[in-house]
């Protein structure tokens, strides 16, 4: 009897162990399929707000390729309205300056470029007239990913403006100075500027005038 007992106890154990077994093995599955179903709705909506970024950017390079073509057509518009004393003279990678104009003493410089996960760092100078009057200083930009480093700097070698264009907005500064009698000097002569590309991926544009 005392063996019968024995052997009842110890299928009674068994069969309560493979049922918690079970129990177990049908909790990590649900567990499993919970974190699936977790990972799936994360994937989705990673992917929608990647998509809507893309929509963004894509949008924010349209409005500024709009600006540049606006800034474009007025410059030729203003310099056909004027007879040129000096031709203009270009600039690598789609820069150019345009000089001195008949009427007044008006100048205009534009940087730009688009930029393919580019590192890179160009300089470069400008001159500005000693009788101008007014000063203007325009910078736009965007970029997906990386960032575009501007930097303007006086003919004194002070800083003018520094700019970093990331993504985390687009950049569209501008600044107009009108030359008080006394302060041509910190205006007039040799600009410097400096573009650095780190790991980039969007485009820029500068644009200087002068009158």
């Amino acid at each position: 009897m005392n063996t019968i007992k024995s052997y009842r106890y110890l299928l009674l154990t068994l069969l309560l162990l493979l049922a918690g077994s079970v129990v177990m093995a049908q909790d990590e599955e649900g567990e499993r399929e919970r974190q699936k179903a977790m990972q799936a709705k994360e994937m989705k909506m990673r992917k929608e707000m990647l998509e809507e970024q893309k929509e963004k950017m894509e949008d924010m390079e349209r409005q500024h390729a709009d600006q540049v073509r606006i800034i474009e057509r007025q410059a030729h518009e203003s310099s056909r309205a004027r007879s040129p004393v000096r031709s203009s003279r270009a600039y690598p990678e789609g820069n150019y300056l345009l000089g001195p104009y008949g009427q007044g003493n008006q100048s205009q410089l534009t940087l730009r470029k688009t930029f393919r996960e580019t590192t890179s760092t160009s300089k470069g100078e400008f001159e500005v007239e000693p009788d101008i009057r007014h000063f203007r200083c325009m910078i736009s930009g965007s970029v997906r990913s990386g960032e575009i480093f501007i930097g303007i700097e006086y003919p004194n070698g002070k800083t003018f403006k520094e700019l970093v264009i990331n993504s985390s907005a687009d950049i569209n500064f501008s600044q107009s100075v009108s030359i008080k009698e006394g302060e041509e000097k910190k205006y007039t002569g040799t600009w410097n500027y400096v573009i650095k590309a780190d790991k980039a991926e969007g485009n820029y544009m500068v644009q200087i005038q002068t009158n």
